[in-house]
C-alpha cells in the first residue's frame, strides 16, 4: 500500500515538470491603468515579454514575464530549495590566537539571544529568514492558483501581503554586509568560508529576481479573472479613480476597487498626515543614532567605543577606503538624504516651489528604492557580534544600534504612505 502511494506520489510530480515544460502560457492583457505617479489614464495592450510605461511621466504601469507563470514558481522553487543549505549549513569560521569561531546563520541568531540581544536577533530572524519564507510561500500559493485555474481560500489576502512582504525582503542587503563584516573579520583572524557562504548571494539575487517578475496590475487581473469578477476599467461617461494598489481605473462611485477589494480613495487617506508623523519621529531618533555608541569592542588590552561616523573614519585610515565609502554612504549619507527629501516632498505636495515635477517624482523613486540599504550597518554589526564573542574579543552593540533601526524603518514607513500623485496635483494648481 505504501509502495503503491509512493509510485502515484512520483507519477504527479513527474505530469507536473511536463505540465510546466511542455506548454505555453499566455499571460497578455488588455485594460486601462492609473499611472500610481502622476494619475494620468492609460490604456494597455500588452503581450509576454512586454512592459508598459505612463505616456506622461514614463514610471511602469505593468511588466509581463516572457513566460508569466512558470517563471516566477520556477525561480521560488529554486529559492526555497536553497535556503535549507544556506540556514543548515556552515556559514563562517574564525581563528586567532586564544579564539575560534564556527558559524551557521541560526548561530548567530541564537548567540544573539543567549547575551539579551533580543531585538537584533528578531530583526535577523525577521528580514533575513522568516520574511522571505512567508513571501515564497505565498508566492507559490498565489501563483498555483493562477496556474491552476482555481480559486482558493484567502486568496486577494495572500496577493494583498505578497506585495506587501516584497519590500522588506533583505536578504541581499545581509549578503552585501557579510561581506563588508569579513574586511574587518579578515584584518584580525584568519577565516574560513562554508557553503552557506557563497550560497547566500545566490538566494539573494534569485529573490532580487522574483520580486521584479512581480507585476501588481497583471497579477490582480488575473485574480479577478479566477474570481469571475469583471473589471470595468473603461470610462462610461462617468469620472474614475485609480486604485492605489492595482492601478486599475475604478468608476467613483465604487467604494471598493473591483480587482483588489482595497478600499478606493482619490488619493491615499491621511497620506500628508501619516508619512509626516513617521518622518518626524525617524528625525527624533536620528540624533541620538548617530551621538550614542553604536559598537563596543573589547580585547585584553583596550575597549573601543565607536560611533558610526568613529567606524568610518577608522576603516579609511586603515586603506579600506572602498568599504568606508560604502559604510559611510548606507549609515550617514542615505538617512540624511532620506530625511531632507522627505521634507521637500512634503513640503512640495502642500505649497508652492521651484522644483521641476520630473525631478520631485524620481527623487520619490530614489527615496522608495534605496530606503531599506541602510541596514548594511545593523546587519555587519550582528555579524561582528555573531564572530567575537570570546573572552580575547568581543563586540556589542551600543544604544545606538536600536535608535538606527527606528530610523531606517520608520523613514521606509514614511516614504510608504507618501501618495506622489498630491504633487502632480500641487503642480497643477500652481500652473492654473
Amino acid at each position: 500500500m505504501f509502495s503503491g502511494s509512493l509510485k502515484n506520489y512520483f507519477v504527479r510530480i513527474n505530469r507536473f515538470f511536463h505540465e510546466i515544460t511542455a506548454h505555453h502560457y499566455d499571460g497578455s492583457v488588455s485594460c486601462v491603468l492609473g499611472c500610481r505617479v502622476c494619475d494620468t489614464e492609460n490604456h494597455v495592450h500588452l503581450k509576454n515579454g512586454e512592459e508598459a510605461l505612463c505616456v506622461c511621466c514614463g514610471h511602469r504601469l505593468m511588466r509581463i514575464e516572457s513566460d508569466p507563470y512558470r517563471l516566477p514558481v520556477l525561480y521560488s522553487l529554486v529559492a526555497l530549495l536553497l535556503i535549507l543549505p544556506v540556514t543548515l549549513n556552515f556559514f563562517l569560521g574564525m581563528h586567532m590566537p586564544g579564539a575560534a569561531a564556527y558559524l551557521t546563520l541560526p548561530a548567530m541568531m541564537y548567540s544573539l539571544l543567549f547575551r539579551d540581544y533580543g531585538f537584533l536577533a528578531n530583526t535577523m530572524f525577521f528580514f533575513v529568514f522568516s520574511t522571505p519564507l512567508i513571501f515564497l510561500g505565498l508566492l507559490l500559493y498565489v501563483y498555483g492558483a493562477l496556474w491552476t485555474q482555481t480559486d482558493r481560500p484567502f486568496l486577494i489576502t495572500a496577493t494583498h501581503w505578497l506585495f506587501r512582504l516584497k519590500s522588506w525582503l533583505m536578504v541581499d542587503i545581509f549578503a552585501v554586509a557579510s561581506l563588508v563584516a569579513l574586511v574587518k573579520i579578515r584584518a584580525v583572524s584568519s577565516v574560513d568560508f562554508g557553503l552557506a557562504f557563497f550560497l547566500l548571494p545566490v538566494l539573494a539575487l534569485l529573490l532580487a529576481r522574483i520580486s521584479l517578475s512581480l507585476s501588481p496590475p497583471w497579477i490582480y487581473r488575473r485574480v479577478a479573472r479566477i474570481r469571475q469578477v469583471r473589471v470595468q476599467t473603461q470610462a462610461n461617461g462617468e469620472n474614475h479613480h485609480t486604485c492605489m494598489y492595482c492601478s486599475f481605473r475604478q468608476p467613483e462611485h465604487l467604494t471598493h476597487c473591483m480587482a483588489c477589494h482595497r478600499r478606493l480613495s482619490p488619493r491615499r487617506p491621511h497620506s500628508l498626515q501619516l508619512s509626516l508623523a513617521f518622518l518626524v519621529a525617524a528625525i527624533v531618533f536620528y540624533l541620538p543614532s548617530n551621538i550614542l555608541p553604536i559598537m563596543i569592542t573589547e580585547n585584553p588590552t583596550a575597549v573601543i567605543v565607536s560611533r558610526i561616523l568613529d567606524g568610518v573614519f577608522t576603516l579609511w585610515n586603515q586603506g579600506d577606503h572602498f568599504i568606508a565609502v560604502i559604510i559611510f554612504t548606507a549609515s550617514v549619507a542615505i538617512p540624511f538624504f532620506k530625511i531632507v527629501g522627505m521634507i521637500v516632498l512634503l513640503w512640495a505636495a502642500r505649497f508652492k516651489h521651484p522644483f521641476s515635477i520630473p525631478f520631485l517624482s524620481h527623487l520619490y523613486r530614489i527615496i522608495e528604492i534605496i530606503g531599506r540599504w541602510s541596514m548594511i550597518d545593523v546587519f555587519v554589526i550582528i555579524m561582528l557580534m555573531a564572530t567575537f564573542a570570546t573572552p580575547v574579543a568581543r563586540v556589542t552593540p551600543g544604544a545606538a544600534v536600536i535608535y538606527f533601526t527606528a530610523v531606517v524603518l520608520l523613514m521606509m514607513l514614511s516614504a510608504y504612505f507618501f501618495d506622489v500623485r498630491l504633487l502632480w496635483e500641487q503642480h497643477d494648481k500652481s500652473n492654473n
